[in-house]
């Protein structure tokens, strides 16, 4: 089934939206072009889940491109990066940015969070945050392992759950079939030992969203899982792979499977090949290769 882009509307206009503020003085949402509250307007925000990530924040300007429109940044309280993201999805188009408050490790946490980030119509959700951590720390140390899975596994799992379910109300109320996108890992499809931590985690959080998306596509709500390789980013500091890419290529490969309606995509393309012959590899000859 094609999933079209993000339908090209007006952007709000008259003053009454300031691109970047989510509340009118006195601490009342402002009023969108047509009257509705922030993130109400004409068109579907764009949520993500990650809102400081420099994959989260790039797959987003690129979805800017098609339509400009409302975006959710989803980040952790206090994240130093808040003010820069909401500048660089203003200057990517969003037509506002609104800001939602979530430690992602805070369980109990997420049914209010999301929530108060679909609040209003919602036509693609990014689910971007992830953790990498001391791998040869979190095979030996029982609270490192746990953070791992806790926020690559568990916490996406109850976002997804949450999420899928506001999705299908939105669905069946008014027609409008949103979208997820979730930000896996060629590191889920065959575990390796420098990483197997999270390799783990990323596998469990790729085969939930893989199985989401048959369960959603009654429904007509899409599922694009995303596996990358080894991206440079903030996460990635100090580090350095065979293949890798930076954020932007990411974001430029998610946008283009989205506009294509697919429902998987790895980054770079070569890595369908590659993982291919590297699932069917025996592990004797696997456990020698350099990456």
């Amino acid at each position: 089934m094609r999933h079209p882009r993000f339908p090209q509307r007006p952007r709000p206009v008259g003053g009454r939206v300031v691109p970047g503020m989510t509340h009118a003085p006195g601490g009342k949402p402002a009023p969108s072009g047509d009257g509705r509250g922030a993130g109400h307007g004409a068109d579907g925000s764009l949520v993500v889940f990650g809102g400081t990530s420099d994959i989260g924040l790039a797959v987003a300007a690129e979805l800017l491109a098609a339509a400009p429109r409302p975006v959710v940044l989803v980040c952790r309280p206090g994240a130093p990066r808040v003010p820069a993201a909401r500048r660089a999805m203003i200057e990517a188009g969003a037509t506002r940015v609104r800001i939602v408050d979530l430690d992602v490790a805070e369980l109990g946490a997420h049914e209010a969070a999301v929530a108060e980030a679909l609040a209003g119509p919602v036509d693609r959700v990014v689910l971007a945050f992830g953790v990498l951590g001391d791998q040869e720390r979190a095979w030996q140390d029982a609270g490192a392992a746990v953070t791992v899975f806790t926020v690559n596994a568990t916490a996406a799992v109850s976002i997804g759950v949450l999420v899928a379910q506001r999705l299908r109300g939105q669905a069946r109320a008014t027609g409008r079939r949103g979208r997820i996108i979730a930000i896996s890992s060629v590191a889920a499809e065959r575990v390796r030992r420098p990483n197997f931590v999270y390799g783990a985690s990323k596998a469990g959080m790729d085969g939930f969203f893989t199985g989401l998306r048959e369960a959603l596509r009654p429904d007509g709500i899409g599922v694009l899982v995303v596996r990358p390789g080894f991206v440079r980013s903030a996460m990635t500091a100090g580090r350095s792979m065979p293949l890798a890419v930076d954020p932007r290529r990411v974001g430029r490969a998610v946008a283009e499977a989205d506009e294509r309606g697919r429902e998987l995509v790895r980054v770079p393309a070569v890595f369908g090949p590659v993982m291919t012959v590297f699932r069917l590899m025996p592990q004797a000859l696997a456990r020698r290769m350099p990456w």
